[in-house]
C-alpha cells in the first residue's frame, strides 16, 4: 500500500503538467482580470498549430500559435473571451520577429510595432497613451513624441536607451 501512495503524487503531477494552464490578462472594468487558458499537450509533429482555450468555456479559442520543430514559429493570435481579436504577432524560430499588434475590445488598434530577433525595433505607436517612438535593438532610440487630444505636446530624444536631451514641451 505505501508504494501506491508514493506513486499517486507523481501521477497527479504528470496529469496537472499535461494540462498546461496559462492565463490571458484582460483590462476590464477599471482593472485587470486573469482568464485561465488550458492547452492540450504539445504535439511531437514537425509543424503544427497549438490552440489554447478559455477554461471557463472550452468552446472558445483564446490563443493560437504555430510551432515548428518544437519552437514557436509563424503567426500568434489571442482573442478576448467574446471572440474579438486581442493580439496579432509573428514569431521567427522561437522568438518574436515581425509585426506586433494589440487591439482594444472594440477592435481598435492600441499598440502597433515590430520585433527583430526578439527585440522591439523601428517605430512603435502606443495609441491609448498617445505615444509614438522608435526602438533600435530593443532600446529607445530617436525621437519620442507625446500627444494629448491629437496634438503634439512634447518630445524626447534617445540614443541607445539613454535620454540625450531634456523633455521639450510644446505647450506654453
Amino acid at each position: 500500500m505505501p508504494r501506491i501512495i508514493s506513486l499517486s503524487p507523481c501521477l497527479l503531477f504528470v496529469l496537472v503538467s499535461l494540462a498546461q494552464p496559462d492565463s490571458l490578462y484582460v483590462e476590464e472594468r477599471g482593472g485587470t482580470v486573469a482568464y485561465a487558458v488550458v492547452y492540450p499537450p504539445l504535439k511531437q509533429a514537425e509543424s503544427f498549430t497549438h490552440e489554447g482555450r478559455y477554461a471557463m468555456d472550452t468552446s472558445r479559442i483564446a490563443v493560437r500559435q504555430g510551432f515548428k520543430r518544437g519552437k514557436p514559429c509563424g503567426v500568434y493570435r489571442a482573442w478576448y473571451p467574446d471572440g474579438a481579436p486581442m493580439i496579432f504577432a509573428v514569431y521567427g524560430w522561437g522568438y518574436l520577429h515581425g509585426d506586433w499588434t494589440e487591439y482594444a475590445p472594440d477592435g481598435s488598434i492600441t499598440v502597433k510595432g515590430k520585433y527583430d530577433n526578439g527585440m522591439r525595433d523601428g517605430t512603435w505607436a502606443f495609441r491609448a497613451q498617445g505615444i509614438v517612438g522608435h526602438y533600435k535593438d530593443g532600446l529607445k532610440h530617436g525621437k519620442w513624441k507625446y500627444y494629448e487630444n491629437g496634438n503634439l505636446v512634447r518630445f524626447e530624444r534617445y540614443r541607445n536607451g539613454e535620454q540625450v536631451s531634456g523633455n521639450r514641451s510644446l505647450l506654453k
